[in-house]
């Protein structure tokens, strides 16, 4: 179809089934979330359920978290995108971030192994507290602050991008739109605490699974006799099943390129992120958290791959049975909206507004976890830390759950305030790459058995940041490579250094390399 006969996008009507079911599903997220809270009477309780829960419920809750709304409408995007109906892409799109799906495995090895035992061992509720124990408080302050930093835009862009592509093919009001799905999230994660946050993403997931299940069954089945030819023959001729790009340019993305920020940027995830690692507390062992771990990561690869065969199927579907509207959504670059439109205006009544009840519902997972980790962070690494004294469990309950409410507040005038911005996803890359960066290098000097100097991780870190800057501004490598650079530089800087210094006091290298932990 020629971009001059392209007709304006045009929402497809939202019948009064589906609103019944999205109603629903928010007020059965509110009654469930104010029935947990009830049981909610101690700081310790509202931060991590004192931690007496099971490994699947917090591996549910994990995997709800790691697989948000952005994810499976991007993934889907992703797999979906193609110059058939937007001639001037830049590049052609398949199945190569696939590649990173096998990969998730080591990370789960690696954090189960190395990372979470000594979390536990620690008995930390702010993981950021262990670097001020192995390095120095300036340290535990530094990445603290950049956590934050982080939640600020994962917030407004988690709540601000699956409302936009909502109100684009419903007819939401968007603004409408964002302020519901902040305060059902707000109510539910106050109230409740983490025991909430976790039994709502457990519930999520499965609403999550259910309308992807019946909108692939859909699109793979309601229209085979199509004409146009098979699924597979279409697809592929296409190139959509194409897995690997084995070139080794630093400035495209490549194979070996998505492996490594896939090691680097998941154990960052799995193992510095304060909503991902408060939840291993929240189980009652180091066993059962680490199976809560393996629960998340291979229900998410399945989960992925189920969503970048969504966006083939989309893709095969609409090839076959060309829609205007797809057309429109290309033009304006809205790929993320297609699988949201496809439900709308394709599935029967009722089923669509459970695929909408699951975009919230991906969307509030991660929500309601970040919610509930900042408010922690602000609590353990600032408010108790820096406090003048001692106050009550009661007190610190109290101002957790206002900081939630304030933290919630933030997410949304964010995402209100990010409708005046043409493209939401380059300022989220640019925040999460200069947040995160630095993060994992501080914290696995911090798990080594040397004691390394402050001076040389912090140094370290800027060392990492200016790298980071270097490489992102004047483009001398792909995107995918900004965490590895990053990540590497500040933690060989900061090892360097640490050795150095070492070997000037002492006179010979290694002098202390056997201190213990």
């Amino acid at each position: 179809m020629p971009a001059t006969e392209i007709p304006q996008f045009v929402a497809p009507r939202f019948e009064t089934a589906d609103w019944a079911v999205v109603i629903a599903y928010l007020v059965a997220v509110l009654v469930f979330g104010g029935h947990i809270g009830r049981g909610v009477k101690t700081s310790r309780g509202f931060f991590i359920a004192e931690g007496r829960l099971g490994s699947l419920l917090v591996g549910l809750s994990l995997l709800g978290t790691y697989l948000s709304a952005m994810t499976m409408m991007a993934l889907s995007g992703i797999s979906f995108k193609d110059r058939y109906f937007k001639p001037d892409l830049d590049q052609e799109w398949n199945w190569l971030y696939t590649i990173q799906l096998p990969f998730l495995v080591v990370t789960a090895i690696v954090i189960t192994r190395w990372i979470l035992p000594r979390y536990r061992e620690a008995g930390v509720i702010s993981v950021y507290e262990l670097l001020e124990r192995r390095i120095h408080v300036a340290c535990r302050i530094l990445a603290s602050s950049c956590f934050l930093l982080l939640t600020v835009g994962r917030l407004g862009i988690t709540i601000y991008l699956p409302s936009l592509a909502l109100a684009k093919v419903t007819g939401f009001d968007l603004t409408a739109t964002i302020l519901t799905m902040g305060l059902v999230v707000i109510i539910y994660t106050t109230l409740g605490g983490t025991e909430a946050v976790i039994w709502t993403d457990a519930v999520q997931v499965f609403v999550l699974v259910a309308g992807a299940l019946f909108s692939l069954g859909y699109a793979l089945f309601a229209h085979s006799g199509s004409p146009g030819g098979g699924f597979l023959q279409i697809a592929a001729e296409h190139g959509k099943f194409q897995m690997l790009d084995l070139e080794l340019s630093l400035r495209k993305p490549v194979t070996l390129w998505f492996i490594l920020e896939t090691l680097v940027q998941t154990i960052r995830i799995f193992g510095t992120q304060q909503d991902m690692t408060q939840r291993y507390m929240a189980t009652s062992s180091t066993a059962k958290a680490n199976r809560s771990v393996w629960i998340a990561i291979l229900g998410y690869i399945p989960l992925a791959y189920l969503f970048y065969f969504m966006g083939t199927a989309l893709f095969v579907f609409y090839f076959r049975n060309p829609d205007p509207n797809v057309f429109a959504l290309a033009r304006e670059g809205k790929w993320d909206a297609v699988y949201p439109y496809f439900a709308v205006s394709r599935l029967p009544m009722g089923v669509a507004g459970l695929v909408i009840a699951a975009i919230f519902a991906a969307a509030q997972s991660t929500v309601s976890g970040s919610l509930n980790s900042a408010a922690t962070v602000c609590v353990e690494d600032f408010y108790k830390r820096f406090g003048k004294r001692r106050r009550s469990d009661p007190h610190y309950l109290t101002v957790a759950r206002w900081l939630t409410v304030a933290w919630g507040v933030l997410a949304t005038a964010t995402a209100v305030l990010l409708k005046d911005i043409k493209e939401a996803q380059p300022v989220w890359n640019q925040i999460m790459a200069y947040s995160t960066n630095g993060v994992l290098a501080l914290m696995v000097l911090a798990l080594m058995r040397i004691r390394v100097r402050p001076w040389a991780a912090i140094t370290g870190f800027i060392a990492g940041g200016l790298c980071l800057f270097w490489v992102s501004y004047f483009k001398v490598v792909n995107f995918l490579l900004f965490a590895v650079i990053g990540n590497v530089v500040a933690f060989v800087v900061g090892l360097g250094l640490n050795a150095l210094a070492g070997w000037f006091e002492s006179g010979r290298p290694g002098s202390d390399a056997t201190e213990g932990a």
